[in-house]
């Protein structure tokens, strides 16, 4: 392709950039397109329809008409065809419109060359005119004129249509004529409208058609295209003047349109050629715009035919065409506005994209001087295409420069240079390296206009910002043309673009500091500041305004080339420029430039900028305020550096900040005075603003500063200034109470001041905007904030309180304040800021104005409420002392409690006071120091004594001491004074609760939170407790002066015993997921002298990711964590592993403290037991091995060499790593020894508030006892204990100072200080074990990190009461007390205190504080009521307000007040017996249960209950509920001394034997309050009855397993006779049976059974109950004592057989009898079994325990009980019925016996001496009866009884006798046939001897008769092969003994022979005989046999 053809479309684009109006070839209109069924075939159908038939017609007949008919059909279709088109707004719906435009071209083409041909040019002219003019009906030419002009918009097929017609040239002819043959102004008339109209159609039509090619082509077949350039060169100055401006367009549109045939054409007519040398000709006549006009057609031709063929640029150039352009431009003097100057663009531009136009790239060689821009790189800067090849061209526009001063012309030829930069960034290179256009542009630039030289220098500026390239050459001479300073404006134009050159790039500083610019410039303006200190401030005005134009920008030069670069600070330093740049502050146009170059001079001497600017703050007058301003935000740039923070402060400048708010004193004042009221409220307030803003900025993030502030009192001189600025109310005097309505919030108060309409007073919009600062200063975005728009109110803005958009770029500076959020809430940067804000408040009040003002410190006291929200901000304000600001600033609120102000300053005051408060202020808030200023006289006289004085706190609280003390307690409602007292003592006790109540739920014993050390790692990642020097392992070469720490001697590490770390923490906030973060409780390291690394070796933390405790001995290196590796893996010469994981889910809840404790045993020399607790619950234990002697695995140590070992808690900043993580440390020990599990839970139970070294700790307290007092670890063992509350804040200095260098060193490597530090505050919580014995121990551990940690040490209100009186205030607030609701408060906040407090509770112990309280209850009884019992209950620890039961914790409260059963008693509704419910349920069986009984014990309930019982108006419920409460005592703590109470009193119950009670009905007892226990009643029988039961189910309960030497003791204790006194014969049955129960439940024991039988002495119970009273017995004795006889014995059996005797009918007790003899203790029948005493034995018979029975046998002594009372019953005169108990009982007995005997024939008790001798006597003749016995049965007796014996007589008997003597024969026959003779003690013969006592020889004689006869019957039965007795009585199954047989016939014969048998001896013979023969009988078989 031809290069030629390259031209890009850049070209065109730059014609349509320049600004240049659009040309006339681009005046075209859109085609319209023709539309078979568009819209206007719905407008008008009919019409096109008839017009479509109409024309096919003419169509049709069109062939065969001739040309006139065919011309008048067509012209009569025409208007027709016009005016539908009108109609159808341009719609054509035409079917022929080709056709119709062929015939109307061909017409308009005939009737033109019809006009032309044969007549002159002028004729032709004036015809064709005519033809195309319209008039005032439309004439033929020019309809068809408009009618091609509407087809020519068809489409492009019509268009050809219209060419084919020859239509072009004839239009070319017409144009040539229009153009060069102007008409006579008598012809012409001027130009009217429809002329323009047909004008502009017949150009458009032109237009049209030459745009097409076709066109184009046509028109070149003839002349007239030649001649009409040529004209347009040579009779431009004798043309139409109407049609040049078409001509033009016409050409410029064939100049597009060219072809290859054109250039042809063009060029084989010299067109060209002729037309320049006709413009040479023309030149120095013609106007220059007609010249540039004409010639920029020639230029069109030329440019657009390139592309395609240079040959008419070649013709243009050869026939000097340049030279024509520069003769004709340097004549122009027109100016950018002027006629014309668009073609003289237009002729510019052209030639600019001539530059482009050649056939080669032009070859330059890069010569490129450095230094040069970073990314600049020449190599890879490649042409585009665009690149300027000829450079004729632009020699032009070069030329036209260097020799014009046209402004117009010189800027328009700078354009060009940079439009062809922007082409390519080659050209720049091309043409400077070629023509140097700009290099000599800057010699001749002075020389040029204004804004000539202001366009050249920013070419220049846009070299470097653009194009990336410094031109070292252009720039000298730009900086020649500085020096020269020929031209001020020139001077000043070069400065600015060096200037904007320079803020480019920071190598620009060097390039000009060394070309001598800077030294030039500071040179200059050394002179000008020396002029100005000469002549003053008055000649400020006098200086011209251009040279003082020049001064500013070299002082912006000197600011730009200073900014960023120390060496030219350096150099300015060196100048000894500083002196005469301050000089330049005092004119307001250089002060800012000059503080630009004070700011950079402060990076090599911030010092130095900070006293300039302190200095002139200082030293400016009262008028500079904008001069102050200036220099504030100069200051407040500066101090956006961190580093510039130290100078500001060590140059005064907080002072001098303060001094300009004191010199402002009554500037805000309404109205203002003095000089201040020239100056308006803004301005004023703005100063303010940038004044705050400075002192925030100084502190902003800089803890030296903090400190610095808050130590000296800054904040207070703040507020004082702020206080006398003039809005603020300094008046003395009494603010009047308003009662307001809803209010509003200070918000709305600040947008309504702001930006409302609403009318407010000045004095309150200026105290609103300052408090609107100390807002912001507060959250730490003061300096941040543009909180000018504040001072600037307007309309539109958003209001205040939705201003929180994106910072601007400048605070980007700043560390953004939201990192350190808590709960969505911006953190407290500046707590003082609220102290400062808390001192304004009372302030805000105006006389004038007092509901107004009383809403304002409304709203600023809910403001600063609303700050105090969140845990942390509390606590950050507790610091600050924004308590003691509270009570001093607003007393006077504090005391009236009907002030707006008071409720909302208590409700700060209380929040801020639960988590810390000073002793003193508290102190204040109570009135218990000094008294108000107002009331410090004596008052003698008490009618007078001050309200203060009666209702004080400390009055109430010494009461003991105060002799009015009994007046308080009593009751005097209508005194005002007590009402008084009592309000107050409500308000107190209501601020008390609020302080001293748990505000989060937490353990019992850490509810109280303790001081701590918070760790975040949200804001950097990191904070530690580092603790420097735990231990040093020294060489024997070594020096101790190399170590740090405090003790003497070397502490060995690893220890060799093992260690105990010991900590307490709390998580606030765990990590998530993604950014996991360790929770490291502690981690050692240590490193060896003479190596790099340092190794951690042990490490304690907790895992995040799976909730696990982490316990780490491995050795790894000590680095950060983005370069630790996996460590080389060691060869494990042993099993244990070297990291052990405790899983602890469960364990750990956020915001909940814990106790963490991990002891390590050491076992062998490598191996560790590892234990891991939490809250005294062990988690698990493991193996691992033991941390290595040495570091890295070394074997040894040199001599020379050492090892330092320290600590870290938390997070180092070597492992930093941002996370969300957030958790607070408590105390922290570590023990150098492993402690045991028991010691774990000791210290567990201490709690997080404990802070000292266990060496008094109270393992297990006792009540009444002094406590084992001992110390848990031994002192040496201690290596440290680090707890916030023994810290303080000290330097690296002190450190060095008051411990030793080497800590001081590694401390200040730590926190990465210098070591020299004395300002920066150093966090140290001291060890508190460094006094203790022992070897060297660590001084403490010292917090690292700014903001990743805060310590809070915490002094609650409740630990705080302590330190001023304690639980006295509170005493004496109950007794202020007048009425239920104070009551309940003041008893609440002893709860809460007391609850929260351990040393609230030990002073109330001290001081007899309980036995006070229950006094002073005991004084207000009718106030108390169950709130009060409640918490009551919840001091003692009994319940958390009545809702959980819990073991007994303030033993004094439990005996003092709860256990005063006296107090409760007395109190109304019933709340004694709410108390003993209470009691009922703490006391129940369990663990609890039971040691809660064991205090109950120590406190001596028992004997209080006791007490209770014998009152005359107890209840039945009381009683229930006292037994009750008995039986848990004693289920839950045994013990004989409350039996032996309960004991007694039961024996007090007991009456003389006089008084008959068995005829007392218990079924109607009742609570009448008249009767009296002493009496007898059965009210007193109900009361013992209940204490015997309660005593029973104690010893029956399933949950007291007492042992048999336990209830010994207790038997022995009470002793039988005790038990015997409730079985008298004149009790109540009832009683009885309760006794004879109780007495049987321990004779089931057989060792009580065996002394109760043999003797056991009487009387113990009474010396037992008088132990201890002897001397108190004597003192009261008032009469001799009795003589003491000692001792004696009660046989129990004896006695009790006597008593039950008396009780026979009771079947109860023949049930419980019966219960003994077959060992069942218990016998709890069911009412069905409870109808006689049948029932209840068979009941016994079948649930009675077989086991013991088999296991122990049946008692004999119960069987003996059971056979003495059946005997009394059978002998007592018989009188009764079949029915009556007398025949039933004893028959039921003998039955229930048979029945036993059957069941257990083998027992021995069948064969016992003692049970046959009493059986017996059952049936024994009674003494002188000798009916006793039952008539003889059978053949013996039968013979026997028909004897002459006298005494054979029947007498009456009783039936059970019957029963007893077969009982007898039963036992008889058994033990004759089983048992042999010879075996010593036979029942027979037991039987055979027995008798009772002083029985007669005679009844002797008749019972033995009755046995032989009975046993002489037994035999003769058996001999006769019987199988049954004759009475029925057993059967016999064992073969009769031959020796049973010759032993009882021995017996019968020394019977008959001792006169003992009274029978017939033949009957003697006969059985004699008998049993002979059946002997032999029986011998005779055997030996068969």
């Amino acid at each position: 392709m031809d290069p030629a053809e390259e031209l890009p479309k850049q070209q065109g684009d730059f014609l349509d950039k320049t600004g240049q109006e659009p040309g006339p070839d681009d005046d075209v209109e859109a085609p319209v397109q023709p539309e078979a069924n568009g819209e206007g075939q719905h407008q008008c159908p009919a019409l096109w329809e008839s017009l479509a038939k109409e024309f096919l017609e003419y169509e049709q007949a069109s062939p065969y008409l001739i040309p006139e008919e065919q011309q008048r059909r067509l012209l009569g279709f025409l208007p027709l065809f016009l005016k539908a088109w009108e109609e159808s707004a341009g719609l054509v719906s035409f079917p022929n419109i080709q056709f119709l435009a062929s015939e109307v071209s061909k017409l308009l083409t005939k009737e033109i060359k019809k006009k032309l041909n044969g007549k002159p040019a002028e004729d032709a002219r004036l015809a064709v005119g005519q033809l195309l003019q319209l008039k005032g009906e439309e004439e033929d030419g020019c309809v068809l004129l408009r009618s091609v002009y509407l087809l020519s918009q068809i489409d492009s097929g019509t268009l050809c249509n219209i060419i084919k017609s020859g239509l072009p040239v004839a239009l070319m002819q017409c144009l040539y004529l229009f153009f060069t043959f102007p008409l006579g102004k008598a012809s012409d008339g001027g130009t009217r409208e429809d002329d323009e109209q047909v004008q502009e159609m017949f150009v458009q039509i032109m237009l049209n058609l030459y745009r097409e090619e076709q066109g184009l082509e046509e028109l070149l077949s003839a002349v007239e295209l030649q001649s009409l350039i040529i004209a347009t060169a040579s009779l431009w100055d004798q043309c139409n003047l109407s049609w040049k401006a078409p001509t033009g367009r016409v050409l410029r549109t064939i100049s597009k349109a060219q072809t290859k045939t054109a250039i042809m054409y063009l060029q084989a007519a010299d067109c060209i050629k002729i037309a320049i040398q006709n413009l040479f000709k023309l030149a120095d006549t013609l106007p220059t715009s007609d010249m540039c006009e004409a010639v920029s057609i020639i230029l069109c031709f030329v440019k657009d035919s390139y592309p395609i063929s240079s040959a008419l640029l070649l013709e243009f150039e050869n026939n000097d065409g340049y030279q024509l352009l520069v003769k004709i431009l340097l004549r122009w003097e027109g100016s950018p506005h002027s006629e014309g100057d668009h073609h003289v663009e237009e002729v510019l531009d052209i030639l600019t994209c001539l530059t482009v136009c050649g056939k080669t790239e032009l070859k330059v060689s890069g010569n490129i001087t450095h230094p040069q821009l970073p990314h600049f790189d020449f190599e890879q800067t490649q042409s585009s295409g665009t690149t300027v090849k000829n450079l004729q061209a632009f020699q032009v526009l070069q030329a036209i420069f260097q020799k014009t001063s046209n402004l117009h012309l010189c800027r328009r030829i700078l354009l060009a240079i940079k439009t062809m930069w922007a082409w390519d960034t080659m050209n720049f290179f091309l043409l400077e390296w070629t023509l140097q256009p700009i290099s000599q542009f800057t010699d001749i630039i002075p020389l040029k206009p204004h804004l000539v030289q202001i366009q050249f220098f920013q070419l220049v500026e846009s070299v470097v910002l653009e194009l990336s390239y410094i031109p070292h050459e252009i720039l000298k001479k730009v900086e020649c043309l500085i020096k020269e300073n020929l031209v001020l404006s020139c001077t000043i134009a070069a400065l600015r673009c060096l200037h904007s050159i320079t803020k480019r790039d920071l190598l620009f500083t060097d390039i000009f500091r060394d070309s001598g610019l800077l030294g030039q410039l500071l040179t200059q303006l050394r002179k000008q500041a020396k002029i100005l200190r000469k002549t003053g401030t008055a000649s400020l005005c006098l200086e011209q305004g251009t040279e003082k134009e020049l001064t500013c920008v070299m002082l912006k030069m000197v600011s730009a080339l200073v900014l960023g670069s120390v060496r030219n600070a350096v150099v300015i330093k060196d100048y000894g420029m500083v002196p005469y740049i301050k000089i330049f502050l005092d004119d307001e146009c250089y002060r800012s430039d000059t503080l630009c170059i004070l700011e950079q001079l402060s990076v090599i001497n911030t010092e130095e900028y900070m006293s300039i600017i302190i200095g002139a703050l200082c030293s400016s007058t009262q008028g500079e305020l904008y001069l102050k301003l200036d220099l504030l935000k100069s200051l407040l740039r500066i101090l956006e550096n961190p580093k510039c923070h130290s100078a500001f402060r060590t140059c005064s400048g907080f002072n001098g900040l303060l001094s300009l708010l004191s010199d402002m004193e009554g500037a805000l004042q309404d109205p203002p005075s003095g000089a201040w009221a020239a100056t308006g409220h803004s301005p004023i307030l703005e100063l303010v603003l940038y004044t705050l803003q400075g002192i925030a900025a100084a502190l902003h993030l800089d803890p030296i500063n903090s400190d610095f502030f808050q130590r000296n009192g800054l904040f207070e001189k703040l507020a004082e200034d702020l206080g006398s600025l003039g809005c603020f109310w300094t008046q003395e005097g009494q603010q009047v109470p308003v009662q307001l309505e809803k209010g509003r919030t200070f918000a709305e108060f600040l947008n309504a001041a702001l930006y409302s309409s609403e009318p407010f007073p000045v004095w309150l919009k200026s105290c609103i905007r300052i408090l609107s600062f100390l807002d912001h200063m507060i959250k730490g975005t003061l300096h941040l904030d543009s909180c000018l728009l504040e001072i600037k109110p307007a309309a539109e803005e958003p209001p205040w309180d939705v201003q929180k958009g994106p910072q601007d770029q400048q605070e980007k500076a700043w560390a953004d304040p939201e990192d350190r959020l808590e709960g969505g809430n911006c953190a407290i940067a500046h707590p003082g800021a609220v102290c400062v804000m808390v001192r304004l408040l009372p302030k805000l009040y105006k006389e004038e104005h007092p509901e107004l003002s009383q809403e304002i410190q409304c709203a600023v006291a809910d403001h600063i409420q609303s700050l105090v929200k969140s845990e942390k901000k509390r606590q950050v304000m507790c610091t600050s002392g924004l308590l003691s600001t509270i009570i001093t600033s607003c007393q006077h609120a504090l005391n009236n409690d009907s002030h707006p102000l008071h409720l909302p300053l208590i409700r700060i005051f209380e929040k801020l006071a639960s988590q810390s408060i000073e002793p003193d202020v508290l102190r204040q808030f109570l009135w218990l120091g000094t008294p108000p200023p107002a009331m410090t006289g004596a008052c003698r006289n008490p009618a007078k004594t001050p309200l203060y004085q009666e209702t004080s706190l400390y009055a109430g609280a010494a009461m003991s001491d105060n002799p009015v003390v009994p007046q308080l307690a009593t009751r005097t409602t209508s005194s005002p004074w007590a009402s008084r007292g009592s309000a107050m003592a409500l308000q107190t006790s209501m601020s008390l609760i609020s302080m001293t109540s748990p505000r989060n739920f937490q353990p019992h014993n850490t509810s109280l939170a303790p001081s701590f050390v918070e760790f975040d790692m949200s804001p950097e990642g990191y904070g530690c407790l580092f603790l420097p020097t735990l231990s040093t392992v020294m060489g024997p070469n070594v020096e101790h002066s190399i170590s740090g720490g405090i003790g003497m001697g070397a502490r060995l590490f690893p220890p060799s015993g093992g260690l105990t770390v010991s900590s307490w923490f709390l998580v606030s906030r765990f990590c998530s997921a993604r950014d996991p973060h360790p929770l490291r409780f502690l981690t050692v390291v240590r490193h060896m002298s003479r190596m790099e690394q340092e190794f951690v070796c042990f490490a304690v933390s907790f895992s995040p990711t799976d909730r696990s405790l982490v316990i780490s001995t491995e050795e790894m290196e000590f680095q950060p964590l983005d370069i630790m590796e996996p460590e080389v893996e060691v060869p494990n010469h042993s099993s244990a592993p070297t990291q052990i994981e405790f899983s602890c889910t469960q364990q750990l809840a956020t915001g909940q403290w814990h106790h963490l404790t991990v002891t390590v045993a050491k076992e062998t020399k490598r191996n560790c037991i590892v234990s891991a607790y939490i809250n005294g619950q062990i988690l698990g234990s493991a193996k691992m091995q033991y941390i290595q002697p040495l570091p890295r695995n070394s074997i040894s140590m040199e001599p020379s060499s050492f090892v330092d070992i320290y600590g870290y808690i938390a997070t180092p900043r070597v492992w930093k790593q941002k996370s969300s993580l957030a958790w607070r440390l408590g105390p922290m020990y570590l023990f150098e020894e492993s402690i045991s599990g028991e010691t774990v839970e000791v210290i567990n139970k201490l709690g997080p508030r404990y802070f000292s070294n266990f060496q008094a700790v109270h393992r297990k307290p006792k009540y009444f006892d002094s406590a084992a007092v001992t110390a848990l670890v031994a002192e040496e063992r201690i290596s440290f204990g680090i707890n916030a509350m023994c810290s303080s804040t000290t330097t690296i200095q002190d450190i060095k100072s008051c411990y030793n260098e080497v800590d001081g060193r590694l401390i200040a490597k730590e926190m990465g200080i210098i070591s020299r530090d004395s300002s920066t505050p150093v966090f140290l919580a001291r060890n508190i074990a460094g006094h203790l014995a022992g070897p060297l121990r660590t001084i403490g551990s010292v917090a690292v990190g700014q903001f990743g940690v805060r310590v809070f040490q915490s002094c609650p209100a409740a630990n705080s009461l302590n330190f001023i009186g304690g639980p006295a205030i509170l005493l004496g607030l109950i007794a202020m007390a007048w009425d239920d609701h104070a009551m309940y408060a003041t008893v609440k906040v002893l709860n809460s205190v007391l609850n929260r407090s351990p040393m609230s509770e030990k002073l109330m112990s001290h001081i007899g504080g309980y036995q006070l309280l229950a006094y002073l209850l005991k004084r207000k009884t009718k106030l108390l009521n169950n709130r009060i019992l409640q918490l009551m209950l919840s001091i003692a620890g009994t319940a958390e307000l009545g809702l959980e039961s819990s073991t007994i914790k303030n033993y004094g409260a439990f005996q003092y007040v709860l256990s005063n059963f006296e107090l409760w008693s007395n109190a109304p509704e019933n709340l004694d017996l709410a108390l003993f419910s209470h009691l009922v349920e703490i006391l129940r069986p369990s663990r609890d249960g039971c040691r809660n009984a064991k205090v109950a014990y120590q406190m001596q309930m028992v004997p209080k209950l006791v007490f209770l019982l014998n009152d005359v108006e107890i209840s039945r419920s009381r009683v229930t509920t006292i037994c009750t409460i008995f039986s848990h005592l004693l289920q839950g703590y045994f013990n004989t001394k409350d039996i032996l109470r309960i004991g007694l009193f039961l024996v007090y119950t007991l009456k003389p034997s006089s008084v008959d009670e068995s005829q007392i009905c218990l079924d109607r007892i009742s609570d009448p309050p008249g009767e009296a226990l002493s009496q007898t009643s059965g009210k007193t029988i109900w009361l013992r009855n209940q204490l015997l039961k309660m005593l029973l189910d104690v010893m029956c309960s399933d949950k007291l397993h007492l042992s048999s030497e336990a209830q010994e003791e207790m038997f022995l204790a009470l002793g039988p006779d005790w038990f015997l006194l409730f079985t008298q014969s004149h009790l109540h049955p009832s009683t009885v049976v309760m006794g004879v129960k109780l007495l049987l439940h321990f004779l089931h024991n057989p060792r009580l059974l065996s002394k109760f039988k043999e003797g056991v002495v009487a009387g113990r119970w009474v010396e037992n109950s008088s132990t201890g009273l002897d001397i108190l017995m004597d003192n009261l004795k008032s009469e001799p004592p009795m003589p003491d006889y000692g001792p004696y014995l009660v046989f129990g059996l004896t006695v009790l057989q006597v008593c039950l005797i008396n009780h026979i009918h009771l079947p109860e007790i023949y049930l419980l009898v019966s219960g003994l003899f077959l060992g069942t203790p218990k016998c709890d029948l069911p009412e069905a079994s409870k109808a006689d005493l049948d029932s209840m034995l068979q009941w016994l018979l079948q649930n009675h325990h077989t086991e013991n029975v088999l296991k122990a046998g049946l008692r004999t002594e119960a069987v003996a009980l059971l056979l003495e009372m059946v005997k009394a019953t059978v002998n007592k005169p018989f009188a009764g019925t079949e029915g009556s108990w007398e025949v039933a009982y004893p028959g039921n007995v003998m039955q229930f016996l048979c029945l036993i005997y059957h069941s257990y024939p083998q027992d021995p008790v069948w064969c016992c001496s003692d049970f046959l001798q009493t059986l017996a006597t059952v049936v024994f003749h009674a003494a002188g009866d000798c009916e006793g016995l039952l008539p003889l049965n059978g053949p013996a007796a039968t013979e026997a009884n028909s004897g002459p014996d006298p005494l054979a007589t029947p007498m009456p008997q009783h039936p059970a006798k019957k029963q007893v003597w077969d009982f007898l024969r039963i036992l008889l026959m058994e033990s004759l046939s089983s048992i042999p003779a010879h075996k010593q003690g036979h029942p027979f013969e037991l039987l055979l001897e027995a008798s009772a006592e002083n029985s007669t020889s005679e009844q002797k004689r008749s019972f033995q008769t009755e046995v032989l006869l009975s046993t002489m019957d037994i035999f003769h039965i058996i001999s006769q092969g019987g199988s049954s007795d004759p009475h029925g009585g057993a059967e016999v199954a064992v073969p009769m003994s031959v020796v049973n047989i010759s032993y009882f016939t021995q017996k019968l014969v020394e019977k008959l022979y001792g006169g003992m048998f009274a029978a017939d001896p033949k009957q003697i013979l006969l059985f004699v005989a008998e049993q002979i023969m059946v002997v032999i009988l029986a011998l005779t078989l055997a030996s068969d046999f």
